[in-house]
């Protein structure tokens, strides 16, 4: 009888061996069951290890598709502010050929365009601290574009070079001078 019992044991052995080798509902009943009486089984480590990739998998999505909208929110924030910037500059052109009110259209966009780079630049920093990039921006460059010290027209007006300001007004009394007889004009020649 203990030989029947041993024939049929080891028989049962390779039948669950064969089994579970070959098919994998059979691997998953077994160590369903050996888990149940409180066997720790290889399959059932398995498990466990594939459960927890699966939520550090999901984290990770989850953490890329935060960095995918904050990337895309800024780029179309900056987007819309270059197309801004340009929109000034291009609409500004014909204003700032007028005589002295030229001038306040130049210092007026300028300014306009100063404080559209700076809302670039703070946007771009706010993107690198979220995504870990450590890239500083240089505080005097910040400084200079977000604070500029220029504050008046005048101020603006009293540090054009005097080279620059003697050239602008040998231009101005040139375009207010009669054009020549044969209806050519000539344009000073810039030194």
């Amino acid at each position: 009888m203990a030989r029947f019992l041993l024939t049929l044991a080891v028989i049962g052995l390779l039948a669950s061996n064969f089994l579970v080798l070959t098919w994998n509902a059979a691997t998953i009943r077994l160590s369903d069951a050996l888990e149940s009486v409180g066997v720790s089984t290889v399959y059932g480590r398995l498990q466990e290890h594939r459960k927890g990739q699966d939520r550090h998998l999901e984290q990770a999505l989850t953490e890329q598709r935060t960095m995918r909208e904050q990337v895309r929110y800024a780029g179309e924030s900056i987007r819309q502010r270059t197309v801004k910037s340009a929109a000034a500059n291009i609409g500004s052109l014909p204003a700032e050929a007028v005589p002295y009110l030229g001038w306040a259209v130049v210092v007026g966009v300028t300014d306009y365009e100063l404080m559209l780079a700076c809302e670039n630049l703070q946007e771009l920093e706010s993107l690198y601290h979220s995504l870990g990039v450590a890239v500083e921006a240089d505080p005097e460059a910040m400084q200079l574009i977000c604070e500029p010290e220029i504050k008046t027209f005048s101020e603006a007006y009293a540090r054009i070079p005097d080279a620059l300001a003697a050239e602008y007004a040998e231009f101005q009394e040139w375009a207010n001078s009669d054009p020549a007889p044969t209806g050519s004009a000539t344009v000073p020649p810039v030194e």
